[in-house]
């Protein structure tokens, strides 16, 4: 929050249609209901208690990904982030759904899920409103990767037109517009094994975004600044070059 600010003053900023302040996610109360708005897109708060759970570190990597999934979902797609393993995919996703007071239930994906399945894991989501995270997407196989992007268009296409209900698996299911699917993605090839390179037709369905190296040193100094360091900014760096040097140069045998 510190840093936001200290961003806005920095850049004089004195106009709420300003771009450094209409990227922030921001929170109003219109007619006793609570809105968030980030750009061009505007979302009800659904006041799904989430417990105390911890914050993720927000960093620039975490606000273009939220920049981006709110831009996918204000067009009526996913989102998927996608990037090596450890970058905060899965958590991003969790986070954004924390604060806009969804349900976010996180599914792993592996060759033993089949179509049907899927499909009741979606009629569920889309009964109760709640956001799906499927983790390591595509690890499932390509019949059902395929199967599995014509009930997501049908999801997708009823939020879009704002309908009450919808078909899925041969039955009339209510529709809560509040339903959010995203997939999260290891990369295809070497390191990887299993993974299958997702159709066209369903890579359409999710707005991609590239999960890259998060920045470990800004990690550090916030939560180091939040148990109490003041010293923080500077600590975080000789910390992050301790565990740096440590992977590179001892084996990762438990000891």
């Amino acid at each position: 929050m510190l840093d936001v600010v200290r961003r806005l003053a920095n850049a004089g900023v004195n106009s709420i249609g300003d771009w450094l302040w209409q990227k922030q996610l921001r929170f109003y109360l219109v007619k006793d209901q609570v809105v968030m708005r980030m750009c061009d897109t505007e979302f009800k708060y659904t006041y799904e208690y989430q417990g105390t759970a911890p914050k993720l570190v927000h960093t620039p990597l975490t606000d273009k990904c939220y920049l981006t999934l709110t831009q996918g979902m204000h067009l009526g797609m996913g989102g998927n982030p996608y990037g090596p393993a450890g970058t905060g995919k899965t958590e991003s996703v969790k986070a954004l759904g924390n604060m806009f007071g969804r349900q976010v239930l996180v599914f792993n994906c592996d060759e033993g899920i089949d179509v049907k399945s899927m499909g009741r894991i979606f009629v569920g989501l889309v009964k109760c409103g709640a956001w799906g995270c499927f983790d390591e997407f595509n690890r499932l196989e390509e019949a059902v990767l395929s199967a599995v992007s014509t009930q997501i268009q049908v999801i997708q296409a009823g939020i879009m037109r704002n309908t009450p209900t919808l078909q899925l698996m041969d039955k009339q299911v209510k529709l809560d517009p509040n339903t959010g699917i995203f997939v999260t993605m290891n990369p295809a090839g070497k390191g990887y094994g299993g993974r299958q390179k997702l159709p066209d037709n369903l890579k359409q369905l999710f707005r991609p975004v590239a999960m890259t190296k998060p920045d470990n040193e800004l990690i550090a100094e916030v939560i180091m600044c939040s148990v109490g360091f003041k010293t923080s900014e500077e600590l975080s760096g000789k910390l992050v070059a301790v565990f740096s040097l440590s992977k590179q140069l001892l084996s990762p045998q438990q000891h």
